[in-house]
């Protein structure tokens, strides 16, 4: 029997053992993650004999007085958790819930190992097929190096001939403020404090659980590019990065990311550079020989109709004045 839980409900030790156990072990799912980047969030859970056996995390709220379910920041993926003990057809079966519980879901994202099961269903809900890139490096660093396109191995040697001094730090603040200075005002919509807050909040968890990685690139002392990875379970994350024009110029961040790919080739570890659904982006992950990974994403709407005339009006208001920036990595 699948069961809602309230925050308060939630047995934290069963879920995060539930969450390690599931084919999708990811750090987005965890509990400790979660009440950071999502606080008061709810679940759906299967459990037989006192154990959580799948679990589907909920970050929801209310707005406007209607029950909303968003894919909460810094967070790439969540979906339904799956082990060896779940019923056949769970996963329909809380997607089915999902969407009877929340009049509004906007973008909520589920894990690969949903993708088989979403492909079946994407006549029945608002199903959207979304990529990210995945770079496997389990081969020595020649190998991996073999596979960069020419346009890449030509802006690797540029960077180093660029003298930057690429170094690890613990501060991220230096990160955040180089990309409200630099990349913020490119991002539609912008970007709140809140959401510097979150990443700060985020990044202090993670390094205390060391599992967190900060590479600075400097140019005459300043920063010019950085870049955070989180690694859990054989997994690095390319969580967040910016770059100014000299960074970008110089290839700060392929110096970093080459150098990530060095530091853990040979080893079980996949480069997931959480590829947002830009071209120029994707494009750019592609040329280091990542591949293309599909999932999916949640949309539904079934909020009254004057509901959604006032939110439709309010989006023509905003696209037509506020609108003009150019989408980058957040």
């Amino acid at each position: 029997m699948i069961r809602y839980l309230r925050h308060e409900q939630i047995d934290k030790t069963k879920w995060d053992a539930c969450i390690t156990a599931s084919a999708d072990n990811m750090v987005y799912a965890l509990s400790w993650f979660l009440d950071v980047v999502a606080p008061g969030w709810q679940a759906f859970i299967e459990e037989q004999e006192g154990a959580y056996v799948t679990v589907m995390p909920l970050p929801g709220t209310l707005k406007m007085s209607f029950p909303y379910l968003s894919q909460p920041y810094h967070t790439h993926q969540l979906g339904v958790f799956t082990t060896a003990r779940s019923r056949e057809g769970v996963r329909e079966q809380m997607l089915e819930l999902t969407i009877k519980r929340y009049k509004f879901i906007h973008s909520y994202r589920f894990n690969r190992s949903d993708t088989a099961c979403l492909e079946q269903l994407q006549d029945k809900y608002e199903l959207v097929g979304r990529y990210t890139r995945y770079l496997k490096l389990d081969k020595p660093y020649p190998e991996l190096y073999k596979a960069y396109t020419r346009d890449r191995k030509m802006n690797l040697k540029r960077a180093r001939r660029a003298n930057l001094r690429m170094f690890e730090s613990d501060d991220i603040e230096p990160l955040i403020q180089h990309f409200k200075k630099h990349i913020e005002h490119k991002v539609v919509g912008g970007v709140s404090e809140h959401t510097y807050q979150l990443l700060r909040d985020l990044y202090q968890v993670m390094k205390e659980r060391g599992v967190a990685q900060l590479i600075y690139t400097t140019a005459g002392g300043e920063v010019n590019a950085g870049c955070l990875f989180f690694k859990y379970n054989n997994v690095i994350s390319y969580a967040f990065n910016s770059a100014d024009s000299e960074g970008r110029v110089a290839n700060g961040r392929t110096l970093v990311l080459d150098e990530v790919i060095r530091q853990h080739a040979g080893t079980d570890y996949t480069l997931d550079f959480e590829s947002p659904m830009i071209e120029q982006i994707e494009h750019f992950y592609a040329s280091f020989g990542a591949h293309r990974v599909k999932y999916f994403a949640l949309r539904h709407n079934a909020l009254p109709l004057y509901v959604k005339i006032i939110r439709n009006i309010r989006m023509k208001v905003y696209r037509t004045f506020f609108a003009s920036g150019v989408a980058e990595e957040v």
